[in-house]
């Protein structure tokens, strides 16, 4: 069911969206990617090396970047499972991971790939071999509590805020007789050796590179509290997972009055009930509790005392033990419904599907139809429209790098020339010596600056006037000719009904004529 559902959600993002994302987040990722490397001018690699395995087996196109974004759905459903049954909850496991395809974070939001997505899958592990951890013996054991560090690891790999997720393991471990016992047992030494390991070449990158990823992460807080951001973060755990909430307590309320003989607004009332009930805690030693809290909580407390300015989309992989932690408080509050509410809910998942697929369909007309400009953006055809014009251009001189407008140029390695360098700017930019060294000198490139729809030309203030600029003061200072070649490209098919035609600004640099300052 979660496989078909995963599938599902894969085949509606690209119906209802007519490129990858509108802030290029997922050809950021892929331009990480290319090459493989231990850090970059932004975040931590872990997503990076995903997006770089996965297209080592896959073709290079947006459905199955899609399938990535949705296959790291899956894998944390499969950890939240693991979770549930590792909690004891072995009854209302399979339920509480399934409940996560109704939550926004799951469904909609996981179509971005990003470096927030990408914990999706990462925290319900990490999670569970906690808890395997202190529950397995011997060397199995020894291998979860491995694992557990790994595990840890590439969630700090992925971003840093992981940190306050792995800093709330400390009350579920200090406030548990299971817990202090874990700590005199050799395990938890396994495992931070394991994480220091996992952690210590991205350690050593940065601190060759100055800081960079670090300094970043720190841009992050400004030192004041912003209290609408806090607001916002402190409802998050409501709006994104407020279909699968609503659901179960409402669901529950029915069955709990209909098996006690009360109609009316009986149901109503008990599932207004059971909405506060969910969130129960059940004492210190409440792990699930703790476990499903702390990553919120934390985070507003670092919110609230200005040391972050809280981003909303943080909040993306935060719940994925709520959906357990409702399914607990209330068997336990009504245990003579669960089986009725397990069943019924149960039953709605195909309904629910026929209705996203509907919705994915209905989405992707309206944007056709309204001519929204992220949907008819000509990506994949400009980025080979670029490939195909410099190859006619230049045919004994292979295009070997493209600079220009972060991170939308990384378009033409991803749709149209793989493995193609992409730096972010110009290549001489302070952030082009963080990724892998590039030989522009001796290389050529060429510069792209996106322009935009022809209907809306950028004006002096516009970013694409910006890159133009950039680009030909640049070129000027290094004796090359600084005016673009202008492609138009627009997109054709069933998809695109109408004429949306794009333009894109090319400057060609090719070695031998570039001369650098020091050298004049």
């Amino acid at each position: 069911m979660v496989t078909l559902a995963c599938l599902v959600w894969t085949l509606v993002s690209w119906l209802a969206n007519g490129n990858l994302d509108g802030y290029h987040d997922m050809l950021e990722n892929y331009a990480w990617a290319q090459p493989l490397q231990l850090g970059t001018q932004k975040h931590p690699p872990f997503f990076a090396w995903v997006v770089g395995l996965w297209f080592m087996v896959f073709p290079q196109n947006d459905g199955f970047y899609r399938l990535l974004s949705y296959a790291n759905v899956g894998v944390g459903i499969w950890g939240v499972y693991v979770l549930g049954r590792r909690l004891g909850l072995v009854r209302l496991a399979p339920l509480g991971a399934a409940l996560l395809l109704w939550c926004f974070p799951y469904t909609t939001l996981a179509g971005k790939f990003n470096a927030n997505s990408q914990l999706l899958s990462l925290w319900p592990w990490a999670a569970a071999l906690l808890m395997a951890s202190w529950q397995e013996k011997g060397w199995r054991g020894i291998a979860c509590s491995i694992g557990l560090g790994l595990v840890s690891a590439a969630c700090m790999l992925s971003k840093y805020y992981s940190g306050v997720f792995l800093a709330g393991f400390l009350l579920p471990i200090f406030l548990t007789s299971q817990g202090r016992k874990w700590l005199l047992t050799p395990m938890p030494y396994v495992a931070l050796t394991a994480f220091a390991l996992g952690l210590a070449p991205h350690v050593a990158w940065i601190a060759h590179h100055d800081w960079v990823t670090l300094g970043y992460a720190m841009d992050q807080g400004g030192g004041h509290v912003a209290w609408g951001y806090v607001l916002r973060f402190a409802l998050s755990p409501i709006f994104y997972w407020l279909p699968a909430w609503l659901a179960v307590c409402l669901v529950y309320g029915f069955v709990y009055a209909r098996q006690a003989g009360q109609s009316g607004l009986a149901p109503l009332r008990a599932g207004m009930r059971f909405l506060r009930i969910s969130w129960a805690w059940q004492g210190p030693s409440d792990v699930l509790f703790w476990l499903a809290l702390m990553p919120w909580l934390m985070t507003l407390c670092f919110g609230a005392t200005g040391v972050v300015e809280l981003s909303t989309p943080w909040a993306i992989p935060i719940g994925y033990a709520f959906a357990l932690l409702w399914l607990r408080n209330l068997d336990a509050q009504a245990p003579a419904a669960t089986q009725a509410v397990l069943a019924a809910l149960n039953r709605a998942w195909w309904p629910s599907l026929a209705v996203v697929l509907l919705i994915g369909a209905g989405t992707g007309l309206r944007n056709a139809r309204d001519g929204s400009s992220g949907y008819y953006r000509p990506t994949a055809e400009a980025a080979q429209a670029i490939v195909q014009s410099w190859n006619q251009r230049h045919p004994d001189q292979p295009l070997q790098w493209v600079g220009g407008a972060w991170a939308e140029n990384a378009m033409l390695s991803f749709y149209a020339q793989p493995h193609l360098r992409t730096v972010p700017g110009l290549p001489d930019g302070e952030y082009a010596h963080v990724l892998a060294p590039l030989d522009w000198r001796r290389q050529a490139g060429l510069l792209l600056c996106p322009r935009g729809p022809l209907q809306a030309e950028p004006g002096p203030g516009a970013q694409s006037g910006d890159c133009e600029r950039e680009a030909r003061d640049w070129l000027a200072r290094r004796g090359q000719p600084g005016e673009p070649r202008v492609l138009t490209v627009q997109r054709t098919g069933w998809r695109f009904p109408e004429a949306r035609p794009y333009a894109y600004a090319v400057f060609d640099v090719l070695p031998g004529r570039a001369l650098d300052n020091g050298d004049l």
